[in-house]
């Protein structure tokens, strides 16, 4: 019978619990749960950060149809993020930083920054947008001690 790899994982929080239980903690980017996850937390943390700048006092028709059409218009926002950041990392790169950084992690750390500074805003927020930011704000600090953690213990393998 054949031996199924033991699954591998992009963020460094579960890297660190596979290891933990003996398993491989190297980096994989071909996680597909984790990139869907991922991705609908960034984009739910979005669209409720862009849910503020709905006007409060306009009909109920109008503000449903505002709600309705923002979904989009985070999708348009991110395009032009990404397509912002990519000016941006060829402005740095060319300035000489970060060059060993790989295009595409660099654009997951401006991501990864962009939907944090929105979910510090929605933290401050007394409902449960504020919640989901609180959420993220754990997530992000958590996934980053366990990549200090990973870092510190010299190597990503899982076998001791």
């Amino acid at each position: 019978m054949k031996e199924r790899p033991s699954p591998r994982f992009y963020f460094a929080l579960p890297r660190l619990l596979a290891k933990m239980r003996g398993g491989d903690a190297r980096r994989a980017e071909r996680n597909a749960a984790e990139a869907w996850f991922g991705s609908v937390a960034i984009f739910v943390i979005s669209y409720l950060y862009f849910t503020a700048w709905i006007p409060g006092g306009v009909s109920v028709w109008l503000h449903a149809l505002l709600f309705v059409a923002l979904p989009f218009f985070v999708v348009i926002f991110w395009l032009f993020a990404l397509g912002f950041n990519s000016l941006l990392l060829k402005l740095v790169y060319r300035l000489g930083a970060f060059r060993s950084l790989p295009v595409r992690r660099g654009q997951a750390v401006l991501i990864a920054t962009t939907a944090t500074a929105m979910a510090a805003d929605l933290a401050t927020r007394n409902s449960m947008a504020g919640q989901f930011g609180m959420i993220w704000l754990t997530a992000t600090a958590m996934n980053l001690v366990a990549a200090t953690i990973l870092a510190l213990g010299h190597g990503a393998s899982g076998r001791p």
